[in-house]
């Protein structure tokens, strides 16, 4: 637009064709910047569906929890699973910003494993290793635990006790984190599946889906939204040994928005 001559009074058939030009190429860009503000917005209500899916899911198990307990009366298991609850509901009501700290996000998933370890004892075992300077980092909210509470849930599907590791690594501008679990493993069907999901990102396929890889769906389209071609996952299954799920994200510092995130 700037190399078009300035406006004149049109004496000639130049003129009239600059002139048009020039009106067209403005009706263009307001009509990009338009489709950008929509799919932007479009994207955040995508963003904010697919998190709203996962906060009533560990809600309605805790509270199966409680009852559980109240009926064994295990009072002061009864007391520490609420205020563990208490605790995860107030940070998941912090809705005005898409990422959230990785203290914090650690935070919470410690709240949430130590319900877990209330309601399993001795037949759950949880490992976090922390590697690499991993302070101001930011994450997307709900990250870690749906994968931890998939990793659980097959842990116990084919034995009487559940082994689940978690790691988080920094390796320069990269932040991978690791949930591996002693499961049956994922057939590599379901695998091609998740990754042909996460590529397209099938948002009304997750959404409406009730499969048992709901968990790990939700977090794989949600980093697909926010990070774009920033991010990238892996995972290694073998049948009847188990199931690491390896999500590799930008190494964010501070509090970015997803509207400046340079996402390819």
């Amino acid at each position: 637009e700037n190399r078009i001559p300035p406006e004149k009074s049109i004496r000639n058939e130049v003129g009239f064709v600059t002139e048009a030009f020039r009106n067209m190429v403005r009706r263009l860009r307001d009509h990009i910047k338009t489709e950008f503000e929509l799919k932007l917005l479009r994207q955040q209500a995508e963003y904010k569906a697919l998190l709203m899916q996962i906060n009533p899911h560990f809600i309605f198990n805790t509270l199966e929890l409680l009852t559980s307990l109240s009926m064994q009366k295990r009072t002061d298991d009864t007391v520490h699973v609420i205020e563990s609850l208490g605790k995860m509901m107030r940070y998941s009501l912090k809705v005005n910003h898409d990422t959230i700290s990785l203290t914090e996000e650690l935070t919470y998933l410690n709240y949430y494993t130590s319900i877990l370890q209330i309601r399993f004892r001795e037949r759950l075992e949880i490992n976090m290793i922390k590697e690499g300077k991993l302070d101001d980092l930011q994450v997307i909210k709900f990250i870690l635990q749906p994968l931890v509470e998939n990793a659980v849930k097959y842990g116990f599907q084919h034995r009487n006790g559940a082994a689940v590791r978690i790691g988080i690594r920094r390796e320069g501008m990269q932040l991978a984190l690791s949930v591996a679990d002693n499961g049956p493993g994922i057939p590599p069907e379901i695998i091609q599946r998740l990754q042909a999901e996460s590529a397209s990102v099938q948002l009304d396929h997750v959404l409406n889906n009730e499969t048992s890889q709901i968990g790990l769906r939700n977090v794989l389209i949600r980093c697909r939204l926010y990070y774009g071609a920033l991010f990238s996952f892996n995972i290694e299954s073998y049948y009847g040994q188990g199931t690491t799920i390896t999500l590799i994200l930008p190494a964010q510092e501070g509090n970015p928005d997803v509207s400046s995130i340079d996402r390819g």
